[in-house]
């Protein structure tokens, strides 16, 4: 009887404040949930509680940004008013979010059109001003990250991270390239959550698909076009 392939269960924080003016986040870790945020996370922990999945998880890793943990916080008092426990969550620091240097802390209106143009085209060419790549260096983050959360051969893995880290961790799973972060269908809303299988010893994962608030189909590497479009709105 073959077993079923590892699940890793990769969430996005509810709605900010930083979210909601617009405002670049990034490494900032003086965010705070809204009360939106607040409901959209308690909505997820329901989900996972009802569904069966928080049941599953046999591993859990969390980002130290505070937006994170408060994210992860809720969904566990949602998860324990349910009467379902979850692991003790792994505080890794690579799962922070991406780091836009001196846009942080900005309204997106704030920043200087012709370089907003440019990420927002390309991301993985963008250079920032201290010639730093900003993508790059997520994408190499994202490959740490699953290196780390994979050798532990959990059966069901649940992630509480960021929405550019989101479709980093998307795209080096299904070994594609940097420029797939501009993936319409990789698009993390907040409190988002996305199932990846991926079998111990398979290279890349085999396939994925979002699970909440609106379950699609499943998708595989094949499914992925790469776009030069990014969803606008979204304030990393």
């Amino acid at each position: 009887m073959l077993l079923a392939a590892p699940r890793f269960l990769l969430a996005r924080h509810g709605e900010t404040n930083f979210n909601k003016e617009g405002r670049i986040q990034g490494t900032l870790d003086s965010s705070v949930l809204t009360l939106d945020g607040i409901s959209q996370v308690s909505a997820l922990g329901y989900f996972l509680a009802s569904s069966g999945e928080a049941a599953a998880v046999d591993a859990t890793w969390c980002s130290p940004m505070q937006r994170a943990r408060q994210s992860y916080a809720a969904v566990l008092g949602c998860a324990s008013a349910a009467g379902v426990s979850l692991p003790a969550a792994c505080v890794r620091h690579e799962l922070r979010e991406i780091e836009l240097h001196e846009w942080e802390g900005l309204l997106k209106t704030e920043i200087d059109e012709e370089a907003w143009g440019a990420w927002k085209r390309r991301p993985d060419t963008y250079r920032a001003a201290n010639g730093a790549a900003p993508l790059l260096d997520l994408w190499a983050r994202a490959q740490g990250n699953w290196a780390a959360v994979r050798a532990g051969k959990s059966r069901c893995s649940f992630i509480m991270a960021h929405g550019a880290l989101g479709r980093c961790m998307l795209g080096t799973a299904l070994g594609l390239e940097p420029i797939s972060f501009n993936e319409p269908s990789f698009e993390f809303e907040n409190a988002a959550l996305v199932e990846i299988e991926w079998p111990h010893d398979a290279a890349v994962a085999t396939r994925w698909r979002k699970r909440h608030p609106v379950e699609s189909e499943w998708m595989t590497a094949e499914d992925v076009v790469s776009s030069t479009a990014i969803a606008d709105g979204q304030a990393f």
